[in-house]
């Protein structure tokens, strides 16, 4: 038997309406990242880690006025973890379809798993999306119902995936990587935007990639179309904020890598970065189209822990060596995924 003070409490928690707060919000206080996705730092999500996907995130919430996002940023940052808790956010507090390409099937595989393991790690999510092989709704490898709406998970390989399905939101994983012209029907990324014909005044697109050959490619072309916002980086000495450039780091011959202040010169050790990146800063808009919001950053802004300056160097020099022996595949490699830049041949 329920006990007075637990009945009033379920009648009142049923009364009580979802959230609304801007995706950054919604992920510090709700979203968990589990040790079984093999992450080093998994349990509650924080924003402070990786201060600069605070803004991306807030662009994504429902009160921004940008129907699209594009980041155009080095490997292994904070691109698919914003996607990720751009959907929980989406689940909990205002359902409606949400369409997620990947450029593999292989990739598709993974992202479905990595969902998986998020809704059972957070209560909010768990108790709106359907159970695996539950016998009334669906959760499977490419769809996963839950209360408002679906997530369809889809390669961006087949034209068949990108018909007849209406969503509010669509998130493109990888853009470069994705076919050019599916099944001879187009651009995935216009065949995508396609199911927000319905969604005008509330459509959202999110488009993530590190990005390949100059004149090649989309995630380059889409930024540019954008805002153009820059990852910067605060002097812990003078206080400037300035964008971190790969060249100007100073290598010592012990192996010591810092980085000098655009304005005062004074060095700046590995261990600075916490306080460099505290405030997740971001360049002023720089013209665009009205409807995108674009950002850039490369592997320096990697939290401290992660991927070093050093490390950086190193496979800065190794690709310089092949580069010099003829081969310039290993620098293609590093300019595209450490240093979010296109290759010009």
């Amino acid at each position: 038997m329920i006990g007075y003070p637990n009945l009033y409490d379920k009648l009142a928690e049923g009364f009580t309406p979802d959230p609304d707060l801007p995706v950054d919000e919604w992920s510090d206080r709700f979203m968990v990242i589990p040790k079984s996705t093999g992450s080093n730092e998994y349990g509650k999500y924080q924003t402070s880690r990786t201060p600069h996907a605070k803004d991306v995130m807030r662009v994504l919430s429902d009160n921004h006025p940008c129907i699209r996002v594009v980041c155009m940023v080095s490997s292994q940052m904070f691109k698919t973890q914003v996607a990720i808790n751009w959907f929980g956010a989406t689940v909990h507090q205002s359902p409606s379809n949400f369409l997620w390409l990947m450029p593999t099937g292989a990739l598709q595989k993974r992202i479905a798993g990595r969902i998986d393991k998020t809704i059972a790690a957070v209560p909010e999510l768990r108790e709106r999306v359907a159970k695996p092989n539950s016998r009334d709704a669906k959760n499977n490898l490419d769809i996963k119902e839950y209360v408002g709406g679906s997530l369809f998970i889809a390669t961006a390989g087949s034209a068949a995936n990108l018909s007849e399905l209406p969503a509010r939101r669509v998130a493109v994983d990888e853009v470069d990587r994705c076919e050019e012209n599916v099944d001879g029907e187009g651009d995935p990324i216009k065949l995508a935007e396609s199911r927000q014909t319905t969604f005008r005044h509330n459509k959202k697109s999110y488009y993530y990639s590190s990005p390949t050959i100059d004149g090649e490619s989309r995630i380059a072309e889409l930024f540019e179309s954008g805002t153009k916002r820059r990852a910067l980086a605060e002097c812990v000495h003078c206080g400037q904020a300035q964008e971190l450039i790969f060249e100007k780091l100073v290598a010592s011959d012990d192996g010591l890598v810092m980085y000098p202040c655009s304005e005062c010169g004074a060095m700046h050790r590995e261990s600075d970065k916490t306080k460099m990146f505290a405030k997740g800063l971001w360049s002023e808009a720089d013209g665009g189209d009205g409807e995108t919001e674009s950002f850039t950053a490369n592997s320096m802004y990697l939290p401290y822990g992660w991927l070093s300056w050093a490390d950086l160097v190193k496979e800065h020099k190794a690709a310089q060596e092949k580069l010099d022996a003829g081969n310039d595949a290993m620098m293609i490699v590093f300019y595209n995924t450490r240093l979010a830049r296109v290759w010009k041949r």
